[in-house]
């Protein structure tokens, strides 16, 4: 339980970046397909940048 908790601990932070990431884009899909990928494509770069600026951790098996 312990362990689960610190894994909910560690990744809560990308998984609400993901989930608001996802609901963005699909808002602008919804306006118009071009708007939509446009906005697609910075979330790629977005993320993108945010991994190679904060790379993931890597715990200890």
């Amino acid at each position: 339980m312990k362990k689960l908790r610190q894994v909910f601990r560690d990744y809560a932070e990308d998984f609400f970046i993901f989930i608001g990431l996802t609901l963005i884009n699909m808002a602008t899909f919804r306006l118009s397909v071009t708007a939509g990928l446009y906005v697609l494509g910075c979330s790629f770069l977005s993320v993108g940048v945010f991994i190679a600026i904060q790379p993931p951790k890597r715990h200890p098996p």
